[in-house]
């Protein structure tokens, strides 16, 4: 059982190779302007989200929108699956300036600075007498307006860590956004119809409404976002992956390579690496100093993770 593990360890290994990036922190460490420490306004009276430095705060009735961009942009695959999120700690102390209706606060930019875009994985608030309510909508796009998901009431003076995250999947052209509220039930929705956009540059806070019926008093705190690395469709990985490794049967002492590819491995039935390299398209590589039997080849053929199992006579 122990060999079974270790190659099933691998090829858990080659799944998630998929790492994310962190693309953005903010703890509002830094007292002032929000402006004046790493963001821009691109809409309203500037300089009125303010950071006491611990948080960044929302004030009713004001308008200012400003944006922070990513440590670098993040592009959306054409053709198959994207993924970035964000996480923060949201407190809203009074129903002071909340809408009963709904507002959007926090989101994805498409790009940065004065002209932002579009935005995306939009975390919505509204109040009632008792306590605030967090929702998710995707994008904006729709006709009749879309309606974002809102999860349960959270009594006031209460934090909610949230977890957003929006998926772009081009090969189904289609999107979405999940949102994780402490440990309420997964928020999903996907009724927003607007295009994606072909990159992911920032994120937004937005003060909206006015001072009784609006985004109100809120504060934010520990801002993190982070991208992933796309997924081809499940056709373009057949693809890479049948141009990875020509001769999976290997009956010469030769491996050949259909593609370049880059921290290639080979791992025999242990686990262990045997042979570490990087190869071009059409390379052949000697393996007669392998045993006879199974191996398993690992390596990146177009910054996406392939694998294939090899038969050595």
């Amino acid at each position: 059982m122990k060999r079974i593990f270790t190659v099933l360890g691998i090829v858990s290994a080659i799944a998630f190779m998929n790492a994310q990036t962190t693309v953005l922190t903010d703890n509002f460490s830094v007292a002032g302007a929000l402006n004046a420490n790493g963001w821009t306004t691109h809409s309203g009276t500037a300089g009125q989200i303010l950071s006491d430095g611990n948080t960044a705060n929302l004030v009713a009735g004001n308008n200012e929108d400003v944006n922070k961009a990513f440590s670098a942009v993040y592009n959306v695959s054409p053709t198959g699956i994207s993924k970035a999120d964000y996480s923060a700690t949201i407190n809203v102390a009074s129903a002071t300036g909340l809408t009963t209706s709904g507002d959007y606060f926090l989101m994805f930019t498409v790009s940065s600075g004065a002209s932002p875009g579009n935005f995306n994985a939009r975390l919505y608030i509204k109040g009632s007498a008792t306590g605030y309510t967090l929702g998710v909508l995707n994008n904006g796009a729709g006709s009749p307006a879309p309606a974002p998901t809102y999860g349960t009431e959270i009594p006031y003076g209460t934090p909610a860590n949230i977890l957003m995250t929006y998926t772009i999947d081009n090969n189904a052209s289609t999107n979405s956004a999940t949102l994780q509220i402490n440990s309420q039930p997964l928020l999903t929705n996907s009724l927003g119809t607007g295009a994606s956009g072909a990159t992911l540059g920032g994120v937004a806070i937005r003060e909206a409404g006015n001072a009784t019926s609006g985004t109100g008093n809120v504060s934010i705190d520990n801002l993190v976002a982070r991208t992933y690395a796309p997924v081809l469709a499940v056709t373009d990985v057949k693809n890479i992956k049948g141009s990875f490794v020509k001769n999976t049967f290997v009956n010469d002492n030769e491996i050949t390579f259909g593609a370049q590819a880059k921290d290639v491995k080979v791992y025999n039935m242990l686990g262990q690496v045997v042979k570490t390299l990087s190869v071009k398209a059409d390379e052949t590589i000697n393996v007669s100093d392998l045993s006879a039997g199974n191996y398993i080849v690992t390596g990146t053929v177009n910054n996406v993770p392939v694998s294939q199992k090899i038969l050595k006579d």
